[in-house]
Formats: structure tokens, C-alpha cells, sequence
């Protein structure tokens, strides 16, 4: 993969930030404390929920068009998702790449769950470094707040440490590599299409929410037959959770799973990058050294700023 396009800087007091509803979810309740928590600390953020569309848009092509408006358009400095739920897979076959994206500067963008699909479109086609943390839903939680300011105004540098919560090694050993990843089933529907990113000579995050082992194993078995864990320097296995054990459960855990499909690699397991609260925010595309050291605790730490101008 060619050069990685970073923010051009962290948020700052003052910057609209658009929050774009990309799913075919309902409003949730409490937006309106979201906003007002944004508002705190400078950030005018803007609901974007009802894209202009002409007779010859569908629905889909309307929120594609919208969503990167807002990407690439420069007017805002920072892009959010909404919520997540499903839908957003829908905007991907109204893609339409921008001619001259980005003139204006480059802004945060930032979600998780179904924003997976999103945020490995943006880098597949637009070489594009994003932000896997919290909808706009969940800076409801004070301390997933926390977290996200912390990233995205700048606070955490090259050098520092990746917020992992309860952490564990599942097997020892030391990489480097760019972190990619997100939601573990959008991934495996994203194999063998334009939009998958590419793996090699990552740190790949996994995590995934309300889904039985067997549909753990079957999203990592299409992963490991289209060839993208064949190259991988390192996995995190984020919170996989909401599943109930089964008689006919293909192996005792997620990371049972994990490991029986990926050798070698450096393996550990993270509680906060994923579903739930409270939530990290990583940096995507972005080198990190992932340390997993028998009898120690695993670490995660940035080897690059995540902006163009820190």
C-alpha cells in the first residue's frame, strides 16, 4: 500500500464536526446530551440526516453522496458516524470517488461497527486514515468521551500507548505494522470485493457483538480461504460479546478460533476497541508495535501521529 493520507490536524475548539447518519437505523434517544456534550469542549456539530436528493438519486446514492461530501469537501474538520445498525454496506454501490477530493484539508473521521465498511473504502480508494472509536450513541459514556477527545484533539502522540482495558497475550512475540480492521463480520462480507483493505504486514483488530461461534468461525474461515490473514504481522481480538455457549459450538472461544486459523503471529486480547462502554478510539492505517511478552502485561503503542500537523 502507497502513502497513507493522515487529518490534516486533532480537533480543536471551533470546528463544525458533521455527524452523518449512514445506517438504516432509527434516531436514538439523547442526541440532544450528545450535542450539548460536543458543544462543551468548542465543537459545533452539525446533523447531517436528510441528505438533497433529485428524482434521479436512490436513497443510497443520496447518503453516499452526503457522506463524502462530508469527507472530502473540506467544510467541516471532523466527520462522525451517527450510530451504528445496518445499512451502511448499502452506500458502498453508489461509491462515486471524487475527482479532486480533499483541497480544503483533510478531516478526522470517526465510528465503528458497520462504519467498518466505510472506513476501508475510504482507504481502498482514497488512501485514507481513519479513526475506529464511538458513534456519536456512544459519547454518551463519560469515560468512551474521554477517550475520543483525548485522540482526536491531539492529546495522544507518537509514542504512547493504545487504551486497551483488560488485556491479555494469547500468544507471546513482538510486530510492527500499520493497525487496520473494525467490525469482523462486515470484514468477511467485504472479501472479494473492490472495497476489501488490504491486510499484509498489519496489526489486525477483530471484534464483533451478538454473534454465536459458529458465525465467528465462518466470518474468519472466509477471511482465512480469500487469503488476507496470510500476511498478517499481529492480531488484537477486541470484545466479542453477546454470544451464548452452544452444544455444537465449533471450539470453547473466540480466541480458541483465532488461533487455530492464524499461526505464528503475535496474538492478544483487548476489552475496550469494540461494542460496548466503555469504548477506545484508534488510530486506523496508523504504524503501531504490538508487544505480547510471557508473563507480562500486552501493550499497544503508537509509532506514528496519527496528523499531518500533530
Amino acid at each position: 500500500m502507497g502513502r497513507i493520507l493522515r487529518p490534516s490536524r486533532p480537533l480543536r475548539s471551533g470546528d463544525s464536526l458533521f455527524v452523518v447518519r449512514t445506517g438504516l437505523t432509527a434516531p436514538f434517544e439523547g442526541w440532544g446530551p450528545v450535542h450539548d456534550r460536543l458543544s462543551s469542549v468548542g465543537l459545533s456539530p452539525v446533523f447531517c440526516d436528510s441528505p438533497a436528493s433529485s428524482s434521479r438519486d436512490s436513497p443510497e446514492r443520496a447518503r453516499m453522496r452526503q457522506f463524502l461530501a462530508a469527507v472530502t469537501e473540506g467544510e467541516a474538520a471532523g466527520v462522525l458516524s451517527y450510530r451504528g445498525g445496518a445499512g451502511a454496506i448499502r452506500l458502498l454501490g453508489a461509491w462515486e470517488t471524487p475527482g479532486s477530493p480533499f483541497l480544503r484539508g483533510i478531516p478526522v473521521v470517526c465510528g465503528f461497527s458497520d462504519m467498518t465498511y466505510l472506513h476501508a473504502a475510504l482507504t481502498r480508494k482514497l488512501s485514507l486514515g481513519t479513526f475506529w472509536g464511538p458513534n456519536a450513541r456512544e459519547l454518551r459514556d463519560d469515560v468512551t468521551f474521554g477517550l475520543w477527545w483525548e485522540m482526536v484533539s491531539g492529546k495522544v502522540r507518537e509514542g504512547d500507548p493504545l487504551p486497551l482495558g483488560a488485556a491479555r497475550v494469547l500468544r507471546p512475540g513482538h510486530a510492527r505494522g500499520r493497525l487496520a480492521g473494525g467490525n469482523l463480520e462486515s470484514l468477511a462480507h467485504l472479501a472479494g470485493t473492490p472495497f476489501f483493505p488490504d491486510l499484509s504486514e498489519t496489526i489486525l483488530l477483530i471484534e464483533d457483538v451478538d454473534e454465536p461461534l459458529y458465525a465467528v468461525d465462518r466470518a474468519l474461515r472466509t477471511l482465512s480461504l480469500s487469503g488476507a490473514l496470510d500476511r498478517l504481522a499481529g492480531i488484537v481480538v477486541g470484545p466479542f460479546s453477546g454470544w451464548s455457549p452452544r452444544d455444537d459450538d465449533p471450539a470453547p472461544s473466540v480466541a480458541d478460533l483465532v488461533l487455530s486459523l492464524v499461526a505464528k503471529v503475535p496474538v492478544m486480547e483487548a476489552s475496550l476497541p469494540g461494542h460496548g462502554t466503555p469504548m477506545a478510539t484508534w488510530p486506523l492505517n496508523v504504524p503501531v508495535h504490538l508487544g505480547c511478552s510471557p508473563g507480562d502485561p500486552p501493550y499497544l503503542v503508537l509509532l506514528d501521529s496519527p496528523f499531518e500537523t500533530p
